[in-house]
C-alpha cells in the first residue's frame, strides 16, 4: 500500500492532521522513531531571573554569599558547590505562567525544565554572541567561529531521516524588509547558515507546493528549471573535452541541481501530509507582514510546527533579534520602545526592567504554544512532543552587556529522546566554583546524546573547557 493509499483510507484531510507523524512513520518504512530538535533564540539574551521559581531562589539563597534579594542574575553570588535539582513550582518564575494548564489547557510542567548556571566565556557576551551561542565558539567580525549544534544534528542520518530539509531556519529582525539572517546559525567555520526573516517567504518555500495556486505553479516551475538545467549540464558533460577541474566543477554542479530534484521530489510525496499540516494562509492571517515582533514571531512558530508535523525537517531555529540584530522595538502594549533603549534604562527604571521581563515572558507563551501543538499529535505510543527537545535559549547570556557568565534555558519535550524534564529546576554551580561548574557546551553534548550520538566535546573552547560530556541531571 503507497502512501497516497494510507491517505485515502485514513480520510486524511484538514481535521485529520494528527495522524501526519504516523504517515510519515509508516512512509519510512518502519525506521526508528523520529528525534526532532527545536531553538527559540532570543536576541541580546533574557535575564535569569525570568526563570527563577519560588523553590529555586530559596534553595540557592540557602547557600550563597548574599540573598538574590532584587538582583536580575548573581553568578558571583551563587555558593552550592553540587548541583541543586529542585522539583516543581516552575510556573511561579515569573516568565514561565503559561506552562501550567488549565480546565482546556494541558499542562506543561511535566515537559518541563529549568536549567540554570552554565557559562559561555568562549563566546565573548555583549550586546550578541551572534553564531556563538550555539556553537561554543567566538564569532569574529561576523564570521562564524564552528559549527551551530542545529547544524551538527541536522547532519545525522538518524535525525534527518527521509526528511527534505536538513534543517528550517527562521527569524524575526527590526527591520520588516530585511530577507535573511546569516549571524545566528552556521554550517562551519566561515559558514553561516541563514535564517528567513519573512514569514510570508518561509510559508511560501516550504508549503508553496499545497497553498495557493499561485503558489502550486511556481512549485511546478520550480521543478522544471531544476530538469531542464540539468539536462543541460548532462549534455554539456557528453561532449566535454576540457580539463579535469573544469569537468570536476561541472560534476559538482550537477551533483548540488540533482540535490534539489531529490528535495523536491519529497515534498511531491509528502503533499498530503503537508496539506493537512499547513499553517494559515498569508492572504488571511496578517501576523504574515505585521510590524508586531511576537505576531511576526508567531507566524514564524506556526511555520515551524507545521514543518515539523509535515514531516519536511526534524530541526528548526527561529530567532528574534539575533545575530547581533538585538535592536528590536516592541509593540506599545508592552513597551513601544528598542530592546536596546530598554536595557540602557532599565538599570534606573523598575519599570523598564518589568518590560524587558515581560517580552520574555511573551515569548514563552509562544514557545508554549508551539509545544502544546505537539503535545496534541500522537506518535508512537506517545505525543511528537515526546520525541522533540525544544530549547529556549538567549544569544548572549545574563544581561544587555553580557559576561557570558550564565546562559539560562528552558526545556520542553524529549521524554522519548531520554531527556528528563519533569517540572523541575537543575542549578549548576556557579564560575566561583570552577571545578563543579559547568557550560553551555555540556548541554550541546547533551543534545548529541540524545540524538544517538557520544557527542563529548563540541565548540572551541580548548584549555578552558572545565568537563566533557553531557549533562547526567538531564538524563534518563
Amino acid at each position: 500500500m503507497n502512501r497516497r493509499e494510507i491517505v485515502k483510507m485514513f480520510g486524511l484531510g484538514a481535521g485529520g492532521l494528527v495522524l501526519a507523524p504516523l504517515l510519515t512513520r509508516i512512509a519510512r518504512a518502519g525506521g526508528a522513531p523520529a528525534r526532532r530538535f527545536v531553538f527559540v533564540v532570543e536576541g541580546n539574551g533574557f535575564e535569569p531571573v525570568t526563570m527563577l521559581s519560588n523553590s529555586a531562589r530559596a534553595a540557592i539563597d540557602a547557600r550563597a554569599t548574599a540573598p538574590i534579594g532584587e538582583d536580575r542574575w548573581w553568578p558571583d553570588k551563587a555558593g552550592h558547590e553540587t548541583t541543586l535539582d529542585i522539583p516543581g513550582d516552575l510556573a511561579s518564575a515569573s516568565a514561565l505562567g503559561a506552562l501550567a494548564g488549565s480546565a482546556d489547557v494541558p499542562s506543561l510542567l511535566p515537559h518541563a525544565a529549568v536549567v540554570l548556571g552554565l557559562s559561555s566565556r568562549i563566546v565573548n557576551g555583549g550586546h550578541s554572541a551572534e553564531h556563538g551561542v550555539l556553537s561554543s565558539t567566538r564569532t569574529i567580525a561576523g564570521v562564524a567561529g564552528g559549527t551551530t549544534i542545529d547544524a551538527l544534528l541536522a547532519s545525522l542520518a538518524q535525525v534527518r531521516a527521509e526528511a527534505p530539509f536538513d534543517a528550517v531556519r527562521l527569524g524575526v529582525a527590526a527591520d520588516v524588509s530585511k530577507a535573511l539572517d546569516f549571524g545566528t546559525c552556521a554550517f562551519d567555520r566561515g559558514a553561516s547558515a541563514p535564517l528567513i526573516l519573512q514569514p510570508k517567504a518561509a510559508h511560501d518555500l516550504l508549503f508553496g507546493s499545497v497553498a495557493s495556486a499561485a503558489g502550486q505553479r511556481a512549485f511546478t516551475r520550480r521543478n522544471e528549471l531544476l530538469d531542464f538545467a540539468a539536462a543541460d549540464v548532462r549534455a554539456a558533460l557528453a561532449a566535454f573535452s576540457g580539463t579535469s577541474v573544469e569537468r570536476a566543477k561541472l560534476e559538482a554542479y550537477l551533483a548540488s541541481l540533482e540535490v534539489l530534484s531529490a528535495r523536491q521530489s519529497r515534498i511531491i510525496a509528502l503533499r498530503d501530509t503537508l496539506a493537512a499540516a499547513r499553517p494559515t494562509d498569508p492572504s488571511s492571517d496578517t501576523r504574515y507582514e505585521s510590524e508586531s515582533v511576537f505576531e511576526r514571531l508567531g507566524a514564524q512558530l506556526d511555520v515551524a510546527a507545521a514543518a515539523l508535523i509535515g514531516g519536511l525537517t526534524h530541526v528548526c531555529v527561529v530567532g528574534c533579534g539575533t545575530g547581533g540584530d538585538f535592536n528590536v522595538s516592541y509593540p506599545a502594549d508592552v513597551a513601544g520602545e528598542s530592546r536596546h533603549v530598554l536595557h540602557h534604562g532599565s538599570g534606573a527604571d523598575a519599570t523598564l526592567a518589568a518590560q524587558i521581563h515581560d517580552i520574555t515572558r511573551r515569548q514563552v507563551d509562544l514557545v508554549a504554544s508551539l509545544a502544546r501543538r505537539l503535545l496534541a499529535v500522537p506518535e508512537d505510543g506517545g505525543t511528537m512532543l515526546d520525541h522533540t527537545v525544544i530549547v529556549y535559549i538567549g544569544d548572549n547570556g545574563e544581561q544587555h552587556h553580557s559576561q557570558a557568565l550564565e546562559f539560562p534555558v528552558l526545556l520542553l519535550g524529549g521524554r522519548a529522546l531520554g531527556l528528563r524534564t519533569g517540572g523541575r529546576s537543575v542549578v549548576y554551580p556557579g564560575v566561583r566554583i570552577a571545578r563543579t561548574h559547568r557550560q553551555l557546551s555540556n548541554l550541546w553534548n547533551t543534545l548529541g546524546h540524545l540524538a544517538g550520538i557520544e557527542l563529548n566535546a563540541f565548540g572551541r573552547e580548548g584549555p578552558n573547557r572545565i568537563a566533557e560530556g553531557p549533562l547526567s541531571e538531564l538524563m534518563v
